[in-house]
């Protein structure tokens, strides 16, 4: 899973090691049973994998890693508490930046670190109805599947968490991006604010029609290179289970 949009050794929580560390045998253990193959939408070169495991319904992790196979990133996904806003912890050891966000009470804990000499930024916002946080735009397309389908618009608090704070995007029913799977149901992702607009396209999602099934996101990636710069990209998805 959404990402959107700027970049960043955090002190982490106990469990939050442990979350990233801790379950590295584990997943190699087992086999992924999603891998995203993300391509530049520049150069139509191939950036990396995302490599997704499901250690428990609501846990799971996921691996990043090179054209070559050496793993550079780790994320997990913590969907527990919500679908929607899940708590999420990130490291890219491409360029040293870490992500912690988790849900505390009606509070949101973003932890922020653009890059392995930087500090480490904490703030904490309100949840609030229509939030949604990284992979969890997946958990909310599911969730108003039928009302999209009818082709109502509905308005998001999509969290960046560079920013430490969200911004808002209308979703909706779309065209699809050549070359998507015949049949698949497309729906992008837009800035609300016309200055957003300037800096960032929209993001186009494609799913498998009957199996509601993420099959293709192009769009800002959220994975940035050694440089720290993101790419936008076209994701494919593959389920091998």
């Amino acid at each position: 899973m959404i990402s959107t949009e700027s970049k960043r050794t955090l002190v982490f929580p106990a469990a939050f090691i442990c979350a990233v560390f801790g379950f590295n045998n584990m997943a190699q253990a087992a086999e992924p049973h999603i891998v995203g193959s993300a391509f530049s939408l520049k150069t139509g070169d191939l950036l990396y994998r995302e490599s997704y495991f499901e250690i428990e319904d609501t846990l799971h992790k996921v691996e990043y890693s090179e054209p070559d196979g050496s793993v550079f990133g780790r994320k997990t996904i913590d969907l527990s508490k919500s679908f929607v806003t899940p708590s999420f912890s990130q490291l890219n050891e491409r360029n040293g930046e870490a992500i912690y966000v988790a849900q505390e009470g009606r509070k949101l804990i973003v932890n922020y670190k653009e890059d392995a000499s930087a500090k480490q930024k904490t703030k904490q916002l309100e949840l609030t109805a229509g939030m949604v946080v990284d992979a969890g735009f997946n958990g909310f397309i599911l969730q108003y599947w039928s009302v999209l389908m009818d082709g109502k618009e509905l308005d998001v608090d999509f969290l960046v968490p560079s920013k430490q704070t969200t911004f808002q995007f209308r979703l909706s029913r779309s065209s699809c991006v050549s070359g998507t799977k015949e049949g698949a149901m497309c729906f992008s992702l837009s800035p609300v604010s016309w200055f957003v607009k300037l800096a960032v396209d929209p993001i186009v999602v494609a799913y498998d029609a009957t199996e509601k099934t993420l099959l293709r996101f192009t769009g800002r990636g959220n994975i940035a290179s050694s440089e720290g710069k993101y790419e936008s990209v076209d994701i494919q998805y593959r389920y091998l289970k």
